[in-house]
């Protein structure tokens, strides 16, 4: 049995992956972290003899970690995991350039896959997207629209982002917020904000007289609960390195 430890346990989706393992037949939950000002420390999660916990130092107990947190806390999860050599899925976005550096340099020491979204369908999006591009060539213009719920911090949302990093590696060409005539080449994309939504993320293929939409839609949090455990499933067969979530699904054969 897989032992596994949640940070940000009681957060918006944290719980989802608390409630996943507690429903798995192969891991189980190990370790609930929340920060040390949350009112629910101390409080046992069901029967499982596991409570919210502020002390990130019973990390080392887990065979692996999966971190829905803030950017900060991200930080001090890595180098922890880093430091006890353990599996870790960063499921946090917004996460700065220096961010993803310190992130980057542990996992020369520990399996480590960054995921901005844990659905598994958002990762097939991105895989399908790509294949596309690939089929259709530059004739057919892309353009990207995600809409998320009102509270999101971040916009575009991560997943956009990862969308878009499998269909360019031009950064300039990626262009938020158009105004004026659409350029050769540019991606254009789209963030909608409003009321519960929990992630709809699409891509454009247009072309003169046709066009693919490829849609991916989140109908609750519980995807993304569910997904962050088949992935931590299979990093923890992973040796040290920085992967995608993409690396992990193509490896497994699907979900």
């Amino acid at each position: 049995m897989n032992r596994i430890g949640v940070v940000g346990a009681s957060g918006r989706t944290g719980r989802y992956v608390v409630e996943a393992l507690l429903s798995s037949s192969s891991s189980k939950l190990q370790v609930a972290l929340v920060s040390s000002g949350s009112s629910r420390l101390g409080e046992e999660i069901g029967s499982t003899g596991v409570s919210y916990s502020s002390d990130f130092a019973t990390l080392a107990t887990c065979d692996g970690v999966i971190d829905f947190s803030t950017p900060a806390s991200s930080v001090s999860v890595a180098r922890l995991c880093a430091e006890f050599k353990k599996p870790l899925i960063v499921a946090t976005t917004g996460l700065s350039a220096d961010d993803s550096r310190v992130i980057e340099e542990c996992a020369r020491v520990a399996p480590v896959c960054i995921a901005p979204n844990t659905s598994l369908a958002a990762t097939a999006l991105k895989m399908a997207a790509r294949y596309l591009q690939n089929i259709l060539g530059p004739s057919f213009d892309i353009e990207v629209m995600e809409i998320h719920h009102r509270m999101k911090k971040d916009a575009p949302s991560g997943t956009a982002l990862n969308v878009i990093s499998g269909l360019t590696t031009s950064p300039e060409s990626v262009i938020f917020g158009r105004e004026g005539l659409r350029k050769e080449g540019e991606i254009g994309v789209v963030s909608l904000r409003g009321g519960d939504v929990p992630g709809d993320h699409t891509v454009y293929f247009l072309g003169n007289g046709e066009r693919i939409e490829l849609t991916q839609r989140s109908q609750n949090r519980a995807i993304f609960g569910s997904g962050a455990v088949v992935l931590m499933e299979r990093l923890l067969k992973r040796s040290a390195g920085l992967y995608l979530v993409e690396d992990l699904l193509q490896s497994g054969g699907g979900a």
